[in-house]
């Protein structure tokens, strides 16, 4: 009974976002999970306080309930500044991982849900 009350107490908690952002319930649940696997060109800056990112990456993870074996696709910071990946339409878990930044009590990556359009999408991303 302890156990039963204690995860229903958690999963109230975390609905109510009780938890510092963290959910046991998905975000956007209850949306339609894109299935198509038609690509689009995503291009765009990563800047930080203003000034552009010179190296890191931007990962878009286009999988879901309907694209579970979808993978995941990796594009690099480009010399000139900017970034270039053909990704499926619909929403994608970006990540930017910069390497050597150091932060205080976060993790040195930005992460966020981004909408692919068909026919393209520019994404700016500016780093907390």
């Amino acid at each position: 009974m302890r156990i039963r009350l204690h995860c229903l107490a958690l999963l109230i908690a975390s609905s109510q976002g009780l938890l510092g952002g963290i959910s046991a319930i998905p975000r956007g649940a209850g949306r339609h999970a894109e299935s198509s696997l038609t690509e689009a060109v995503v291009t765009g800056r990563v800047t930080e306080k203003g000034r552009p990112i010179k190296r890191g990456q931007v990962i878009f993870d286009p999988a879901n309930i309907n694209r579970r074996s979808a993978p995941a696709r990796t594009a690099e910071i480009r010399p000139d500044l900017t970034q270039e990946i053909k990704m499926l339409n619909g929403q994608n878990r970006v990540t930017l991982a910069i390497p050597g930044r150091v932060t205080k009590g976060a993790s040195p990556s930005v992460q966020k849900v981004f909408d692919v359009k068909p026919e393209g999408s520019s994404l700016d991303i500016e780093t907390p």
